[in-house]
This record gives C-alpha cells, sequence and structure tokens, in this order.
C-alpha cells in the first residue's frame, strides 16, 4: 500500500505538469533596439524596450575635451557601422592614448517567474560592431555577467579571446573584419540553474545573417558565476564602437514528450526500489 500510495501521487505531479505545460517555469522574453531612443540617448537614458533592467552607463577618465561616452549612431552619419537596424545603433567612444578613455555600456536582466535574473533555458543575443581598435592598450569586450567575457584585444593576434568562470582566455577565430561588418553574438544556456555544470553554447555570426562564423558549447559554473547582466566595455579604441539589439529569448520548457520519459524514468525507478524491498 505504501508504495502504490507514493506512486499514485507520483504520476498525479507528472500529470499535473503536462496539464500546465510548464507554464510556472515560463519567463518574459526581453528585448530593445537603438531605433528605440531616437530622441532620447544620452549617458543616463530611459530604460526603453521589455524585460531589461535599467541602463547603468559609464565614463571612466574622460578627461577634458571628453575622450569617452554615447551617442545613437545613425546611417546618415556614413560611419563603419555594420549593426545598424532600422537606420540606428548604440555608439560609443573611448579614443584617448592608453589611459585616457574608457566607456561602459551595461544593464542588468530581470527576474522571471523562475525566480532568478540568471539566464535560465534562455538565449541572449547582442549586435556588436567597430570601427576601429588601434593597438596595445585598446580592446573593446562583451560581458555577459561574471560568467563570460568575449574581447577582441589591440596590438595582438588577429582574434576574440572567450573567458568562462573567469578562467583563462581562449581564442577564437573571429577576425577584425568580422567585428567590422557587425557580429551578432548568442550565448544559449541550457540545464539545471545553480549548477556546477550547466551547459552554453556561444555563437558568433554576421549581424546581416548568414550561417554562423563560429560556435562552441561547454559548461560552466552557474552557481558561482552569473549571466544576469550585460556590458560593454569599449577601451581607448582608435574608432568607435557599435551596440545593437540586445534580446533575450523565453525560457525552454521540457516538452510534453520529456515530461513522459520523466514519468517512465521515475516509474522504473520506484518499480526497483520495490523490488529491492
Amino acid at each position: 500500500m505504501k508504495y502504490t500510495s507514493v506512486l499514485t501521487k507520483f504520476l498525479a505531479n507528472i500529470a499535473m505538469l503536462g496539464l500546465t505545460g510548464g507554464v510556472a517555469f515560463a519567463a518574459a522574453t526581453a528585448t530593445d533596439t537603438a531605433a528605440n531612443y531616437a530622441s532620447s540617448w544620452g549617458t543616463s537614458p530611459p530604460n526603453l524596450g521589455s524585460g531589461f533592467d535599467a541602463w547603468a552607463n559609464q565614463v571612466i577618465n574622460g578627461n577634458n575635451p571628453p575622450y569617452a561616452g554615447t551617442y545613437l549612431d545613425l546611417t546618415s552619419y556614413g560611419n563603419s557601422d555594420g549593426v545598424l537596424s532600422s537606420g540606428y545603433s548604440w555608439g560609443t567612444y573611448a579614443n584617448g592614448s592608453p589611459g585616457n578613455g574608457e566607456f561602459i555600456l551595461a544593464r542588468g536582466f530581470t527576474a522571471g517567474p523562475s525566480g532568478s535574473t540568471s539566464l535560465y533555458n534562455h538565449t541572449f543575443s547582442i549586435g556588436i560592431g567597430s570601427a576601429g581598435v588601434g593597438g596595445t592598450g585598446s580592446s573593446i569586450g562583451l560581458s555577459v555577467g561574471t560568467a563570460f567575457s568575449l574581447s577582441y584585444i589591440g596590438g595582438t593576434s588577429d582574434n576574440f579571446w572567450l573567458s568562462v568562470d573567469g578562467g583563462a582566455a581562449t581564442a577564437v577565430p573571429v577576425t577584425y573584419a568580422n567585428l567590422n561588418a557587425g557580429l551578432n553574438v548568442a550565448l544559449a544556456v541550457s540545464g539545471a540553474l545553480n549548477s556546477t555544470s550547466e551547459g552554453y553554447t556561444l555563437t558568433l555570426s554576421p549581424f546581416a545573417g548568414g550561417p554562423a562564423i563560429y560556435t562552441t558549447s561547454g559548461t560552466f559554473d552557474s552557481s558561482a558565476y552569473n549571466t544576469s547582466g550585460f556590458s560593454i566595455n569599449d577601451l581607448n579604441t582608435s574608432n568607435d564602437a557599435f551596440v545593437n539589439n540586445p534580446n533575450i529569448t523565453a525560457e525552454v520548457v521540457p516538452e510534453p514528450a520529456t515530461l513522459a520519459l520523466c514519468a517512465l524514468s521515475g516509474l522504473a525507478a520506484l518499480l526497483v526500489v520495490r523490488r529491492r524491498n
């Protein structure tokens, strides 16, 4: 009778999951685009779009006249900007000599029904571009929380560098020419939230569309490193950096077939326990 009671409750829970379709775990999407800020962009812009936290942009050692800042880039400006969307993108500049200028374009994520601001069965994507990085002491970088850092560093080899969980950076064979043309960076996170081995897939593709230039997969420690926001770091670049279209997809929820497999696995485990006893 004891095993029958446990089995009945277990199957009832599985059935409930199937009926709800995982709604309890669904997160709101987040999206924004530079075109939303046609008349309202600056160092402290309004929080437009949906699903993101407020902007937290920062000028570091801008000096006078300011060597670091931000502006709304327009098609009519004629810049080498590969991430224009509806004629706009966000531009950053930090064009002083080494140590003179840095600008950070940053935004946090908001918590969905799963209760965390970190990515969980989501894909975060953003467009980045550059009109010139420069030599030693210059770089453009994208960070997603404390878990991921992707950078193009001046004065070194012609490729990006990826660091996961604060570890040593590894070369990513994506060149400045790809960055100048405009890149779409997509980070897909899957697996158990707050896990030492949560899965990820990072894909770099042309912003204008087309096959992926580079894809890599692995795991990261989401119990120690978060994915709860993004930042773009423009450090002493010889020309401007460009950013556009940050987006977070809705959480992926289990399909009915997956739930059925979970039910069968659980049933098998209960039967094994019963047989041993």
